[in-house]
C-alpha cells in the first residue's frame, strides 16, 4: 500500500478517490462541503501569526506528550485529520510518513491529532504501517482551540451512520464533531507561520509544500543564531 503512494501526489491519489465514489458518497461529499462553505466554517481557524494553543495529548501507546516538549529542538507541524475511517486521510498519513525522516532531519516534530480515541490510534498505525506520533484529541479540545471543529450536521451524520460509522463511540463523547482537516507549522516560540484550512477535506496540503515552509522556518532560525554569534 504504501508504495503505491510513494511517487504520487496527494492531489493525484484524490482524483482516483474521487472517481471511485458511489453516487450517494459523492451527493453526500458535496452536500457537506457546501455546507462548511455557505457556513464559513474555516473563517475561525487560527492564522498566521498567531500564538499556537498548547496542548496535552496521549499519543496510541497512551503516553502524553506537550506541544511545548515537541518544540524544543525545532519547528512543530501540527496536522488535522478525520478518523481512520476516511480514506481521504488515510492518503495523507501515508503521505507523510514518507516524507518523515526529511522532518527528522531538519529537527521538526511532525504530530497528526485526530478525536478518535481508544485503541483506534493504535490500530490504524499498524493498518497503515504509520511511525508517526498520533495523538487523539480528548474531548475535541485542541481541535476547538485552533478553530477547525464543527458539529456534523443532521444530513452528514445519518450518511455516516448508515455506513455503520458511530463517531460518538470512536470519540469516547455524546457529540458528533469533526475537524477540518489543516496543518499548521509553529516556529519554536510557539507562533503560528504557516497554516493551511481548507473545508473541502478531500484537498490537503502536499508533504513536500508543508516541508519548504519548514525548511525556510529553520533556515531563518539559523541566519538569525549566526547573526547574533557575529
Amino acid at each position: 500500500m504504501m508504495s503505491d503512494h510513494l511517487t504520487k501526489t496527494l492531489k493525484q491519489v484524490r482524483s482516483e478517490l474521487l472517481a471511485g465514489l458511489s453516487q450517494t458518497d459523492r451527493e453526500a461529499y458535496t452536500n457537506l462541503v457546501n455546507w462548511l462553505r455557505e457556513t464559513d466554517v474555516a473563517s475561525r481557524a487560527l492564522r498566521v501569526g498567531e500564538l499556537a494553543p498548547e496542548f496535552l495529548l496521549p499519543d496510541a501507546d497512551g503516553r502524553l506528550h506537550s506541544s511545548e516538549q515537541f518544540r524544543r529542538e525545532g519547528p512543530l507541524v501540527v496536522s488535522f485529520y478525520r478518523g481512520g475511517w476516511c480514506p481521504f486521510c488515510n492518503a495523507e498519513l501515508r503521505a507523510l510518513q514518507e516524507v518523515k525522516p526529511e522532518f527528522d532531519s531538519l529537527k521538526a516534530k511532525l504530530v497528526v491529532l485526530s478525536p478518535e480515541t481508544r485503541d483506534l490510534p493504535r490500530q490504524l498505525k499498524q493498518q497503515l504501517n504509520l511511525d508517526l506520533t498520533m495523538l487523539a484529541d480528548v474531548d475535541y479540545a485542541v481541535a476547538i482551540s485552533y478553530g477547525v471543529l464543527f458539529r456534523v450536521p443532521e444530513q452528514t451524520k445519518a450518511h455516516y451512520a448508515g455506513q455503520g460509522y458511530d463517531f460518538a463511540d470512536r470519540h469516547g463523547s455524546t457529540e458528533w464533531m469533526l475537524p477540518i482537516p489543516a496543518t499548521f507549522v509553529i516556529d519554536q516560540g510557539g507562533v503560528i507561520r504557516d497554516a493551511f484550512v481548507e473545508p473541502d477535506f478531500t484537498i490537503r496540503r502536499e508533504p513536500s509544500d508543508v516541508l519548504n515552509q519548514v525548511r525556510r522556518l529553520v533556515g531563518s532560525r539559523a541566519e538569525q543564531t549566526r547573526g547574533s554569534d557575529e
